[in-house]
């Protein structure tokens, strides 16, 4: 699936959220694992804090069995060491990784003990201690709906659990009918605040979800738009090789860089020997073929971080080598022209009668006070001299100082 295609499926999803057709608050496959793996982290701390808050209730409302009802303190207390040591289980286990793949599980399991702590202990008291404790399944909901952020699908498995447990107690207890009213108002009540809460708060991280997702690929394909543009006005149309705007570009900033360094600059400037007799005779399509392959050659040289191949203009390229001092270039120009030479294509208008290129080398190290454009010039000169000497050769560029005047 494309960017495109990518970008509406998750606008259409979008929309469907928003309509009634979106209470199923499902996704594809590849979303909803997306969506669940960052569901379970953003509320994973979540889950810890509810188990953490009904171990701590569990442990502070202990005592109170002995001041108040100590002829069952002992068996209360049994269901609360039960109850507690499943908690804390829980809470080790929320610690591993893999615990993400099962938050929403450990969240109903969590609730269900809870809401069976809460209901034998409440079994066990009499009236009105048990109508206080029965009152106590609210919290629980609060804990696995609120704090824990269980999902909707999840609510609906625990609320369903809890009526259930709560109908078999009721039936194995043969609890009264004021205690069974109690118990079945407050579970009743709490849920029907409960599951329509959950609904709407999965409702809108799901929205906030492929918003997030649908503004991330909007921004990766603005991305790839500008690095695409970066590389069609850094490249040349014909040779695909750096364009004369690029070149000129990277050898300012290798100027700077060299300065800084205080080691040699080189510069190769090519020139196609006889190309306008090349594409008079060939025609201008072979023309073209011929100057890619000279730039996919060149392009071979540029081997080190910082070297650049480039199309100068017309027949000619520039091959620039940073940290390379002159005799190193001189030999690896001659490399150039010997591998151009080797490539046979035919060329009816040379004395060699296949394309060759003529050469020039030019070294600096890049001094304050002079500029890229020295180098060029050098380059460009050498170039000169290896047409003029007869092409299909490397000339470099040799400094030499202006005679001193005299005075008199």
């Amino acid at each position: 699936m494309n960017s495109l295609e990518r970008s509406q499926q998750l606008r259409d999803l979008h929309q469907a959220l928003t309509t009634r057709n979106g209470r199923s608050l499902k996704f594809p496959l590849d979303l909803e694992t997306g969506f669940q793996e960052s569901y379970a982290r953003r509320y994973h701390a979540h889950i810890q804090l509810a188990g953490l808050l009904g171990l701590i209730a569990l442990v502070a409302t202990a005592p109170w069995d002995y001041i108040l009802t100590p002829s069952i303190a002992v068996v209360t207390w049994k269901i609360r060491i039960v109850a507690s040591v499943l908690l804390m289980t829980s809470l080790a286990y929320s610690n591993l990784e893999q615990s993400l793949r099962h938050q929403q599980l450990l969240i109903t399991l969590n609730a269900t003990v809870c809401f069976m702590t809460v209901l034998l202990i409440s079994e066990c008291h009499q009236s009105p201690l048990r109508d206080y404790y029965a009152e106590g399944s609210i919290l629980v909901l609060i804990g696995a709906f609120v704090i824990s952020r269980l999902q909707y699908f999840w609510g609906k498995v625990t609320a369903t659990i809890m009526a259930v447990c709560l109908a078999l107690h009721l039936l194995m207890m043969h609890a009264d009918a004021e205690l069974a009213t109690i118990q079945v108002f407050v579970l009743t009540l709490g849920l029907l605040f409960a599951l329509p809460g959950t609904y709407l708060m999965e409702l809108s991280l799901r929205q906030n979800y492929l918003q997030s997702r649908l503004l991330n690929l909007e921004h990766k394909s603005l991305e790839d738009s500008r690095l695409q543009l970066d590389i069609l006005t850094s490249t040349d149309g014909l040779t695909h090789i750096a364009n004369r705007r690029s070149f000129d570009a990277a050898l300012e900033q290798e100027w700077n860089r060299q300065q800084r360094a205080e080691v040699p600059l080189s510069l190769m400037m090519l020139d196609v020997d006889h190309f306008k007799k090349y594409n008079d005779h060939y025609g201008h399509l072979q023309g073209d073929e011929c100057l890619r392959k000279i730039a996919r050659a060149l392009a071979g040289f540029a081997r080190r971080p910082g070297d650049l191949a480039a199309r100068y203009g017309g027949e000619e390229f520039v091959l620039m080598l940073p940290g390379i001092r002159q005799d190193d270039a001189e030999e690896l120009a001659r490399q150039v022209v010997e591998t151009v030479a080797n490539l046979d294509l035919p060329h009816a208008g040379s004395s060699w009668q296949k394309v060759t290129v003529s050469l020039g080398v030019a070294s600096m190290i890049p001094i304050p006070g002079a500029g890229p454009d020295q180098l060029i010039l050098r380059a460009d000169d050498a170039l000169y001299q290896a047409k003029g000497a007869g092409r299909n050769r490397v000339c470099a560029y040799h400094y030499t100082a202006p005679p001193e005047s005299s005075g008199g």
